[in-house]
């Protein structure tokens, strides 16, 4: 797997509070169109290196955003669902 993740919320508005919200907390993500293959009806996901992962977590919980799911990059380029 490739040290990258999508972050995808339940909408653009969501998705947009929620890159302010990491860039304030000193990330970097990067906003980029969601694979279709994700689903979902918002057009927008953000892009992290994995290691932010937990800081996503922790900032969406305290801003109460709609963090529909977090997806990581295999070998082959493909998104597959995250889970612990």
């Amino acid at each position: 797997m490739k040290d990258i993740f999508l972050a995808v919320f339940e909408s653009t508005t969501e998705t947009l509070k929620a890159e302010r919200a990491l860039k304030e907390a000193g990330l970097k993500p990067r906003p980029v169109i969601k694979p279709r293959t994700l689903g979902g009806s918002c057009q927008m996901a953000l892009k992290l290196p994995s290691g932010s992962l937990t800081a996503v977590g922790e900032v969406c919980a305290e801003l109460r955003l709609k963090l529909g799911g977090v997806f990581v990059q295999d070998d082959a380029g493909g998104w597959i669902a995250w889970s612990q």
